[in-house]
């Protein structure tokens, strides 16, 4: 829904700029172009599509002390949910009150088969403040700092060793669906160039380039069963085996650079609006696949003169 609601209030701006860019009002004029020029401070809200490379480091499989992936055996879903919150040592089956089965004899089972598949980032909104320093009526220095806090999913399943309810083909298994979630912070920071092609006085497309600078944070991972819920973070809790570790591995600062096209609005003497696509290509550095990845984003831009 913020994502829809964001390209509805971009496609309104839109459709209402050029009645108010060409008013009769003399403080509204852009005949000069006046606010091309100078420093500008502004605002700037969008859409963030982050690369899926980084979502596996939210697969449940989670991390030993060195670094490594575990394997199904050692993984944090595993030792959650078959031992820890599963009945393990004695202790009460969560699992099977989650799921609405017996404990004894055990009436459920989690296997490698039914590990988490298709863990995504979902769209995430993107705000921040933008500034530029116009040196020309086409040219200017751009900085930009924007945050965005990513949310992601995923399935997994666990199998009830009971009649299905409803008739079912023969050899099918009885699963319950279950979710698996993660979230993440990151903040980017921009600095470059942008030129402004054409020479219209109010509508002209731009072009825009530079380094980028991230800052990447690993903050949640969660196993959702009905309405029991894990945090799989608490496994880096320990001191003596992950001294240090989400630090070390589950947040990181990555280098790499952007461009970009969009339409410049000049609205009045002061005020200019730009709609941008964004692609940067950069590394996010935390887990194991550090290589340089494309992310896209797309929103809008405020800037006023100062």
């Amino acid at each position: 829904m913020k994502t829809i609601k964001i390209v509805l209030l971009i496609l309104y701006i839109l459709f209402s700029i050029k009645s108010f860019a060409q008013s009769n009002d003399d403080d509204t004029k852009p005949a000069n172009n006046k606010s091309r020029k100078g420093f500008h401070g502004g605002i700037y809200t969008g859409v963030y599509f982050a690369n899926k490379s980084t979502a596996n480091i939210y697969d449940g499989y989670g991390f030993d002390p060195n670094g490594n992936k575990n394997d199904f055996t050692n993984s944090f879903m595993n030792q959650s949910i078959n031992y820890y919150y599963g009945g393990g040592n004695g202790q009460t089956d969560q699992i099977a009150q989650a799921l609405g089965v017996n404990a004894n004899p055990k009436e459920w089972s989690f296997n490698p088969s039914d590990m988490p598949t298709k863990v995504k980032y979902n769209p995430a909104v993107s705000v921040g403040f933008n500034c530029m320093y116009g040196i020309t009526q086409r040219d200017a220095f751009i900085f930009n700092a924007n945050a965005t806090r990513l949310t992601l999913t995923g399935a997994f399943t666990i199998e009830l060793n009971t009649t299905p309810i409803n008739p079912t083909q023969p050899g099918t298994s009885n699963v319950q669906m279950c979710s698996i979630t993660g979230g993440e912070q990151r903040a980017l920071f921009q600095m470059g160039y942008r030129k402004i092609l054409g020479n219209d006085k109010v509508f002209n497309f731009f072009i825009e380039e530079g380094i980028e600078i991230n800052m990447t944070k690993a903050m949640s991972n969660r196993v959702i069963i009905n309405n029991l819920q894990i945090d799989l973070n608490t496994n880096y809790n320990n001191p003596y085996l992950y001294n240090g570790f989400m630090q070390k591995y589950l947040s990181g600062v990555g280098l790499g650079a952007f461009a970009g096209i969009g339409l410049n609005i000049t609205a009045n003497a002061k005020c200019n609006f730009q709609l941008v696509y964004e692609p940067s290509y950069e590394k996010i550095n935390i887990g194991f696949d550090k290589s340089l990845k494309l992310q896209n984003t797309v929103g809008l831009r405020i800037y006023y003169l100062i």
